[in-house]
């Protein structure tokens, strides 16, 4: 499991890297493709600033939200090539990427632990008895 901390860090990793993809992958000159990467890299520094987790500059985004942006990220970017009509201008490279970074966000979601360190000794210690699943959730 990631750690909502680990996670946090790699939002804004993860942001400025989509930044790059374009030049990295050789889609810089396919303005469609460019800007999408642009955008996402953009929105995901964005609402990362807004989260309520440790690295925010103002908690306002609760985490379900910010995760569901996660995984809306990675359908767009999973589907950009069709929906803004530049895949026949991509190599089979280029396109997979597309796959590769899309999975790579939902995995980073399903991989988080939904609470942190803190949150779950707090709830052990509110509720002694109280037994968790391997996603940190109260069982019992």
């Amino acid at each position: 499991m990631i750690s909502l901390k680990a996670h946090n860090i790699l939002d804004y990793v993860g942001g400025a890297f989509l930044l790059f993809v374009p030049a990295i992958i050789g889609i810089s000159e396919i303005d469609a493709a460019r800007n999408i990467f642009i955008f996402a890299g953009l929105a995901l520094i964005g609402y990362s600033l807004l989260t309520n987790y440790e690295y925010a500059l103002w908690r306002i985004i609760p985490l379900g939200v910010h995760m569901s942006l996660d995984v809306l990220t990675g359908v767009v970017v999973m589907l950009a090539p069709w929906v803004f009509g530049y895949r026949d201008l991509l190599s089979a490279g280029q396109e997979i990427a597309h796959y590769l970074l899309a999975l790579g966000v939902f995995g980073l979601v399903a991989f988080t632990r939904p609470k942190s360190e803190t949150e779950i000794e707090t709830t052990a210690r509110t509720y002694p008895g109280a037994t968790y699943d391997s996603r940190n959730r109260r069982a019992g």
